[in-house]
């Protein structure tokens, strides 16, 4: 099958989960034999990968920042269109997200909409959004050959702004690959006892501020560094300033970005890690640090309370409270967050492997190709 994936970035530093979650997917479809293609704005920081698997990739470029225009050339774009059996397109509020569908729409071609959490703003959206979704996003929800979900949550969610019924879009979560040795990671800066880790970018929307508020409000917390780790989207300047005010400067790091050699490293050094966001679509990096043991603790807003079912750690509300109750409940028994971590990590390699994914995925592709839908 021809695969020709659509999302505004490769970018490793900048590009967040759902270019993580598109590299992977470029890997393993090409890995079980799929002739795989990716459009992106940005990036591209893993076409060495790609071309070890014969992924091939087209970086368009871009004009603006706040909401870029893909310098798309329409050639270039109609042939990879063209020579594609199906589009996945990744992520809503972006004008190449249209453009690719409109050119898939023109060719003939199926194009498969996975809004990755996008579509939680479309109720509320901002005057820009709103103009957006109002003169193209509704038509690229329209003509779409059918959705695919992130979690459960999102279908229900993808099912109300599409207009269709839930059980016809299918839920094909993140995954993880098990990671090996991390010679050759760079050196990172790290406190010499047990730490507390953060892993995201300091943007609002991954919370960073909810969980300094909840360190600096939790004793039991304070015994035990705090690890910032990440790329800052206008936030550390902030926050630098609250835990300078705090008297705890000592006690919290940032350490920036992290490369994917790095964070590995990171993580099998950590004793828990914290993700505070306010949304998410399913957090890659509870996956990340669940597969090599690390307990997590997060929001339930993050589409991964199978965490606290399989006693891997805690979910609580997306607050400064609720987060400064988890860390003093899951710190009260240190002894205990190894065994959390243990359990989590067979859970995810039991159901979360971008393999089994990827056969999910080509198999509602097959389906869709042969039937005009991905679900039965």
């Amino acid at each position: 099958m021809r695969v020709l994936l659509v999302n505004i970035s490769l970018d490793a530093k900048l590009g967040g989960g759902t270019a993580e979650r598109t590299r992977h997917l470029a890997l393993h479809l090409a890995k079980a034999g799929s002739t795989c293609e990716v459009v992106a704005m940005t990036g591209n920081s893993w076409q060495q990968d790609f071309d070890e698997q014969g992924v091939k990739s087209y970086i368009t470029g871009r004009i603006g920042h706040r909401f870029p225009i893909p310098l798309l050339n329409p050639f270039r774009a109609w042939r990879a269109v063209r020579n594609a059996d199906v589009l996945h397109i990744m992520g809503y509020w972006n004008l190449l997200s249209v453009a690719m569908g409109l050119l898939a729409v023109i060719g003939r071609r199926p194009y498969i909409l996975c809004p990755a959490g996008e579509f939680a703003s479309v109720g509320s959206p901002r005057p820009i959004m709103k103009v957006f979704h109002l003169l193209l996003g509704r038509w690229l929800i329209k003509w779409a050959s059918g959705f695919i979900a992130i979690t459960d949550l999102e279908q229900g969610l993808i099912a109300q702004v599409a207009g269709i019924p839930a059980a016809s879009v299918p839920v094909i979560g993140n995954a993880v690959a098990e990671p090996g040795p991390t010679r050759g990671a760079g050196a990172v800066p790290l406190p010499d006892e047990p730490f507390i880790l953060f892993m995201g970018r300091l943007a609002p929307v991954k919370g960073p501020d909810f969980l300094i508020q909840a360190y600096l409000d939790s004793p039991t917390a304070q015994r035990y560094p705090l690890v910032m780790a990440g790329p800052d989207f206008g936030m550390q300047q902030e926050l630098q300033a609250q835990v300078d005010a705090s008297g705890l400067a000592g006690r919290i790091h940032f350490i920036g970005f992290l490369d994917e050699a790095q964070r590995t490293q990171v993580y099998r050094q950590a004793m828990m890690l914290v993700i505070p966001s306010r949304s998410e679509a399913m957090s890659l990096v509870a996956l990340e640090a669940g597969v090599v043991g690390l307990p997590v603790l997060l929001t339930d807003t993050c589409g991964f309370d199978q965490v606290e079912q399989v006693q891997g750690g805690l979910v609580v509300p997306a607050s400064a409270a609720g987060i400064a109750s988890g860390l003093e409940r899951m710190l009260a028994d240190s002894a205990e967050l190894k065994a959390k971590g243990g359990r989590l990590k067979a859970y995810i390699i039991e159901h979360y492997t971008w393999s089994a994914t990827v056969q999910v995925m080509l198999q509602r592709f097959t389906r869709l190709l042969r039937t005009g839908s991905m679900v039965e």
